[in-house]
């Protein structure tokens, strides 16, 4: 059976984030955004990968794509790997590949780009990210795709882009029949510690297809004491009914049933 974990991306758009809550929450990593274009650097990527780290996170990086051509990919490439350089980056490193970054219906002075451009700009950006001590991303074949199903379906259909693995964004929740690394399947998360909605994802150990009906299921918030919680078309969660209020820091919370008897064990902190 496929091992999966969730994951959430983070950029400045979540506002406050405290990581040691998040982790507490269950989440097993989170993806940063780290850079865009060809010289921003994401304000909070430094420090939330700091703060990430240091609460046992596991952490990745991401750059959001912002042309639809070679020679500018490759500078794109160039920045993201010197934002990312030393760091230790356990998920990986990540192309964004989105309609309000690059625009690739309109990339080529007005024209969509072909499957081959696409080939292309996705090569030259991970050639260059790759020259900064991370050569499997380009050699092996490593740098994780973050698109749309659209996108995946349109652009990024050559061949030999099937290598690399897929982040799919998915928060309509459609079938896909490639095999995809990591799943994004909503956008309005609700996590212990992120100060806003958060986008959820879940993680495979290795490629696996979509299967809509159960990723219906994937919980959208989650919540102190390692317990997400249930979609709402599950009914409420049993935590609704504790209390407001909590004795101490809460570092571990297993809720459930035995027979019809609820159950709510805990491990607090002094």
């Amino acid at each position: 059976m496929t091992n999966k974990q969730y994951v959430l991306d983070i950029s400045g758009h979540n506002g406050e984030v405290d990581f040691e809550k998040v982790k507490a929450a269950g989440i097993y990593g989170v993806m940063l955004k780290c850079s865009e274009g060809k010289g921003y650097l994401a304000p909070k990527f430094k420090p939330n990968y700091e703060k990430a780290l240091a609460a046992g996170l596991k952490v990745g990086a991401y750059h959001f794509l912002r042309s639809g051509w070679t020679t500018d990919a490759a500078k794109e490439g160039r920045w993201f790997g010197q934002c990312c350089e030393g760091l230790r980056l356990e998920l990986g490193l990540a192309l964004d590949v989105e309609h309000e970054g690059c625009n690739w219906d309109a990339g080529r002075d007005g024209e969509p780009l072909r499957a081959t451009d696409a080939y292309n700009v996705v090569n030259a950006f991970a050639q260059n990210v790759a020259k900064y001590g991370r050569p499997e991303l380009y050699e092996g074949k490593k740098l994780l795709l973050y698109a749309s199903k659209d996108y995946f379906s349109r652009f990024l259909t050559d061949s030999d882009l099937q290598a690399y693995p897929k982040w799919l964004a998915n928060p309509d929740k459609l079938d896909f029949d490639k095999p995809v690394q990591m799943l994004q399947y909503s956008w309005e998360g609700e996590v212990y510690g992120v100060e806003k909605a958060v986008d959820l994802n879940v993680r495979y150990d290795k490629g696996q297809k979509v299967d809509s009906a159960a990723l219906r299921q994937e919980p959208g918030r989650f919540e102190a004491g390692l317990v997400p919680a249930k979609p709402e078309s599950e009914g409420p969660d049993a935590s609704e009914s504790q209390p407001e209020s909590q004795p101490g820091p809460l570092v571990y919370r297993v809720t459930g049933t035995i027979g019809e008897a609820p159950v709510d064990l805990r491990v607090e902190k002094e």
